[in-house]
């Protein structure tokens, strides 16, 4: 999933954005979340339509036009994104990571080199660090030609 980085940017220009997220952008995760303990979101482009907040990441954001939904996503530190197949249909989906922590299905990644996900086979988060591991997510609008299919928990055995 790593194997084509996409555009880079400034890791010092991504964090001072990040900075300047306000406190009420922030979605609060759902309590006793077994697939995303503690995760968090500030929603930046829904359904095509931009948030006054995205012009905070605006730079990052014109590089993957056209743009249906993105959002900054925060896995806390200790914490884990349970290996999922999310919900279809699927959009060509970037990652941006700002301040990278833990791995994304084993791997560690560089702040401020994108990377594109496959969202439709399973993935996973893991940050046992002491940090706070925050991504930028942005979805195209292009769809992808793959079947949509439910939201999918993988067990580990």
């Amino acid at each position: 999933m790593l194997e084509v980085p996409g555009p880079t940017f400034d890791p010092d220009r991504l964090a001072s954005a990040f900075e300047q997220l306000p406190a009420g952008a922030w979605v609060l995760p759902v309590p006793d979340d077994v697939v995303n303990p503690g995760y968090r979101f500030a929603q930046l482009v829904v359904g095509g339509n931009v948030k006054p907040v995205a012009a905070l990441f605006r730079f990052v954001l014109d590089e993957f036009q056209p743009v249906w939904t993105a959002w900054v996503a925060e896995v806390p530190a200790g914490k884990f994104i349970a290996p999922h197949i999310d919900e279809g249909p699927y959009h060509e989906r970037w990652h941006v990571p700002i301040v990278p922590a833990g791995t994304f299905d084993g791997r560690t990644v560089e702040a401020g080199v994108s990377f594109p996900v496959q969202h439709w086979v399973a993935h996973r988060v893991d940050n046992p660090t002491g940090c706070d591991r925050i991504h930028l997510v942005i979805d195209r609008v292009e769809l992808v030609d793959v079947p949509s299919a439910a939201f999918q928990r993988i067990e580990v055995s």
